[in-house]
């Protein structure tokens, strides 16, 4: 029996999955353990070269192709060439295509797929942390969408759960003395842009929070004026940037986020792959 123990792990896609299991499996026997991983294996010349190269140094042979045929053709050359070759996706695709009626999709890379839509989630996610409120104007060229909201019109969960979805948000706000920075007029039309209103109740029992602790009449009593002025200033800047004006008063987030996306046909960056 050999005390040295040669594997190879084969992939049509990265080669993570074949190498983690040859790593995990051969860590239990007290061995030495040389390990080698071939990617992007798509062709009937590379499984001949890797089956030879496998032969002259003894070793097994794990793979996760998915294609059909190319599994195949790999089994039927390591059998000619007397190399042990497991493929270790074939048992668990048995059982889960006994278990549901259906059959694979044989796509190669779909777990390295949903890494990198997970990575471009983090990214939006990061971005939109670090563009809330109006916070750093100077990168906002990067924005997928840019919000622009009175208050009390969601604007950070809404962000946030476009982000989720992948999607780089920047918000800003927006109030009666708001004056828009030249870093978002000098994207009006090539980055889309949004901006939120809410019914004037709203906005009037906002104004009456602001000004509960103030003591004497004048605001409360110019408090309706001071709503339309605010109202009618939002809606000049929303006019100016040919926003897409959305009244978040009754729809929830998800409504919101759907009539934002369709609108604009944002991609989204996170799917789900179902077998």
């Amino acid at each position: 029996m050999s005390k040295k123990l040669h594997i190879y792990a084969v992939s049509d896609s990265v080669g993570e999955t074949a190498e983690k299991i040859a790593v995990a499996s051969s860590l239990q026997f007290s061995v030495e353990r040389n390990i080698n991983r071939f990617s992007r294996v798509t062709k009937e010349e590379q499984v001949d070269h890797i089956i030879a190269e496998a032969k002259a140094d003894d070793a097994i042979v794990v793979y996760t192709i998915v294609k059909p045929q190319l599994c195949e053709y790999l089994e039927k050359k390591a059998s000619e060439a007397n190399v042990t070759a497991l493929n270790v996706m074939a048992s668990l695709f048995k059982a889960i295509e006994e278990k549901t009626g259906q059959e694979p999709a044989y796509i190669s890379g779909l777990t390295h797929q949903l890494d990198d839509q997970y990575f471009n989630r983090m990214q939006a996610i990061e971005y939109t942390i670090e563009h809330d409120d109006g916070q750093n104007l100077d990168t906002l060229k990067d924005a997928d969408l840019i919000i622009l909201g009175l208050p009390r019109t969601s604007k950070t969960p809404l962000a946030m759960h476009l982000a989720n979805l992948g999607i780089k948000v920047a918000n800003f706000p927006i109030s009666l003395d708001t004056k828009i920075p030249d870093e978002i007029l000098n994207l009006k039309e090539e980055i889309p842009m949004v901006g939120l209103t809410i019914d004037v109740d709203t906005l009037m029992d906002l104004m009456r929070e602001r000004y509960r602790s103030f003591e004497g009449g004048d605001e409360i009593y110019s408090l309706e004026d001071r709503v339309a002025e605010e109202l009618d200033n939002a809606y000049r800047i929303y006019a100016r940037l040919k926003c897409l004006v959305i009244d978040v008063t009754l729809d929830d987030i998800k409504e919101i986020g759907n009539t934002i996306t369709h609108k604009f046909n944002l991609p989204l960056k996170v799917t789900h792959h179902r077998f």
